[in-house]
């Protein structure tokens, strides 16, 4: 049924859903087909559905754990915290020993920024389910946090070692609930640590497998992202990327890279396209707009510029940390702090950098 659920979630929610129109099914039965027709529900993001037929489930099954799990991290997906936590909470009170349990409330240590406690409770995972996906992985990303690379480096080469088919037994959701490949995640984390270490050939060797493992727009752009920050290698990142947008590439880096390759060789037009494809992603991008607003000034059109760059210093607060450096260098801004709110001073002087093609 999970590799069903993995291939085909509409022939699995419309054979549950015969399943349990069926009243004489015992309650047991109709319990499970609920459950498995929530996680059907949830595959597709439609969360609300799922949630419903947790609950049903629930009701008939009020001990199963990974049921509760389940309609714990829908209840998240929702936004309805207090209920999410709780949940687990119950299932540690009916089993103090769930891995899944203890690296959940781990996760919301890391996403609360305490790597440390998160680290603890992935740990305790570890220790009794050494081989849990999720708990290698969130470790690793922890470890991230806290510098801590040759220690994240531990669990992202053991969680890689795990290999395709055992790590894809549990799904990888992403945070907008798209389904993906767990086994390309790993690779894509254990690159990243080696990024961050200076091993930049180890990193392209875990890409290269990963587009090998697997061609597609998501391990296209993971190595073209790589190579487009890679002293040389502008030109197979390019056709990297390029070949991720032909395969229907949403993600933000295909474009925004492709918009600094573009821009680099003074294809202002072209990179103004993809910065103005990369600034419609979710979630809103500041660096994009301030990037095309840098477009839109080498194009000579001003007043788009500077309604670009308002924007991008009102959006994100890398951008706007970026355009007061350019400020200060060009001598447009005195102070080296940003104001708390866009004045009239700030404003004439973002208008004058936008006419001024070396305030960069």
């Amino acid at each position: 049924m999970a590799s069903q659920l993995r291939s085909d979630p509409e022939s699995v929610i419309a054979a549950c859903s015969r399943l349990i129109a069926d009243g004489a099914k015992p309650a047991a039965e109709r319990g499970r087909a609920l459950s498995v027709r929530g996680s059907g529900y949830y595959y597709t993001k439609r969360w609300t559905l799922a949630a419903q037929d947790y609950d049903a489930a629930i009701a008939l099954l009020p001990t199963d754990e990974e049921l509760l799990l389940s309609r714990s991290s829908t209840a998240l997906r929702l936004g309805d915290g207090t209920l999410g936590r709780s949940l687990i909470e119950k299932v540690l009170t009916l089993n103090p020993s769930n891995p899944d349990a203890m690296w959940r409330v781990g996760a919301g240590y890391e996403d609360a920024g305490d790597y440390r406690t998160a680290i603890r409770f992935y740990a305790m995972a570890l220790t009794i389910a050494p081989r849990n996906q999720y708990a290698l992985l969130f470790s690793s990303t922890s470890n991230q946090g806290l510098r801590r690379f040759d220690e994240a480096l531990k669990t992202a080469d053991a969680l890689v070692g795990l290999g395709p088919d055992e790590i894809n037994l549990k799904p990888y959701f992403d945070y907008q609930g798209n389904r993906l490949d767990f086994y390309f995640i790993a690779l894509k984390n254990r690159a990243r640590i080696h990024w961050m270490l200076g091993h930049l050939d180890r990193a392209e060797q875990d890409l290269n497998a990963a587009v090998t493992y697997r061609r597609s727009a998501m391990s296209l752009t993971a190595r073209g992202h790589l190579l487009t920050y890679t002293p040389g290698r502008e030109q197979q990142a390019f056709a990297d990327l390029q070949e991720a947008k032909s395969l229907g590439s949403e993600q933000y880096e295909t474009f925004f890279d492709l918009g600094l390759i573009l821009a680099k060789r003074q294809q202002f037009r072209e990179a103004l396209a993809e910065f103005d494809r990369a600034a419609g992603i979710f979630p809103p991008s500041g660096e994009a707009v301030r990037m095309r607003a840098l477009m839109h000034r080498e194009l000579g059109e001003t007043d788009l510029a500077f309604d670009d760059m308002i924007q991008a210093v009102t959006t994100e607060e890398s951008a706007l940390k970026k355009t007061v450096v350019a400020l200060r260098t060009a001598g447009y801004w005195r102070s080296s702090e940003a104001p708390d709110q866009l004045t009239p001073d700030f404003k004439d002087a973002i208008r004058a950098c936008m006419l001024d093609k070396l305030c960069k």
